[in-house]
């Protein structure tokens, strides 16, 4: 009885370890700009959701500041390593994914609808669905809070990324607004972290009142370049508010994370792109950065701070 015992027992832990590599998932992340907080949020949502890192999921990370060749090389890579699911953080991302695979799901976090290729959000078409953040508008209704700031503004600058196609839309709606607060807007396009300084030193030649970043350009190093040259800075993440920047109007990140998370786990529990409808933020929040606006000797009015849903001292 005890040798039939023992050779049941050692005829088992074969299949155990195989029935742990079936259960073990594998999730590609592609980030283009700043990984965090978003990178961070994310893995809460998927450990809610009783994903254990190393115990029923690995992750395979690739974050690039920048779209071009290394983008597309990260996308590449990430679709030849038999992963699960591919999540694509921010237009750019999405795009290289999109033509790095057409057969791997991929769960995407962005504003551009037209990059993801989806024209129905109740039904996507091919393998994308994911969460839309209307950034464009709220990046429009962010330069009218910085006008309520400074009201006398008449000369605003926006820093865009070329090599993103969200700045399209972005500049579209931003135009439309500083049109009708009768804002004239001062455009600088860098294409890398080294174009960054000279464009903002542009701006500020111009004279601008404030400068608005979209965020693949790399909020952190925007958020310290401006703070350097005195400039009051606005963008739609409100990590650029931590980082040093004047203000962020977004939707709640931490709220677009947690339903980029379920998308995921439906997607590895077997259900096509095509069956789960792109979501929209109905959470969005206005942070403010008091010790920004007093080191740049910008009064925020008792009213003004009593909408904000957070005042980073």
């Amino acid at each position: 009885m005890k040798r039939r015992h023992l050779l049941a027992l050692a005829g088992a832990i074969p299949f155990t370890v195989q029935a742990q590599a079936q259960t073990m998932k594998r999730v590609g992340v592609l980030v283009t700009g700043d990984p965090e907080p978003t990178w961070s949020q994310f893995r809460r949502g998927m450990s809610d959701l009783g994903y254990v890192v190393d115990r029923n999921l690995r992750y395979e990370f690739r974050a690039v500041d920048a779209p071009g060749p290394r983008l597309d090389a990260a996308a590449a890579e990430l679709a030849q390593l038999k992963i699960d699911v591919l999540v694509a953080i921010l237009t750019p991302a999405v795009a290289a994914a999109r033509r790095a695979t057409s057969t791997i799901p991929i769960a995407w976090l962005g504003a551009d609808l037209q990059a993801t290729g989806i024209r129905s959000l109740g039904r996507p078409e091919g393998n994308v669905t994911g969460v839309l953040s209307p950034s464009s508008t709220l990046a429009g209704k962010a330069l009218q809070l910085f006008h309520e700031i400074k009201p006398d503004t008449r000369l605003f600058g926006l820093l865009l990324n070329p090599g993103d196609p969200f700045h399209v839309p972005l500049q579209r709606d931003v135009s439309a607004v500083a049109a009708a607060e009768k804002i004239e807007l001062a455009v600088e396009e860098p294409r890398s972290h080294e174009e960054m300084t000279p464009a903002i030193d542009a701006l500020a030649k111009r004279g601008v009142a404030g400068i608005m970043v979209q965020p693949s350009l790399g909020l952190d190093i925007a958020a310290r370049l401006t703070l350097e040259r005195k400039l009051p800075a606005i963008s739609f993440r409100r990590e650029f508010a931590e980082q040093g920047g004047l203000l962020s109007y977004s939707s709640d990140y931490a709220d677009l994370s947690r339903i980029l998370a379920r998308q995921v786990d439906k997607m590895l529990k077997g259900i096509a792109p095509a069956n789960i409808p792109v979501q929209q933020p109905t959470r969005f929040e206005l942070i403010v950065n008091r010790k920004t606006a007093g080191s740049l000797g910008i009064g925020l009015s008792p009213t003004f701070l009593a909408r904000c849903d957070e005042v980073l001292e």
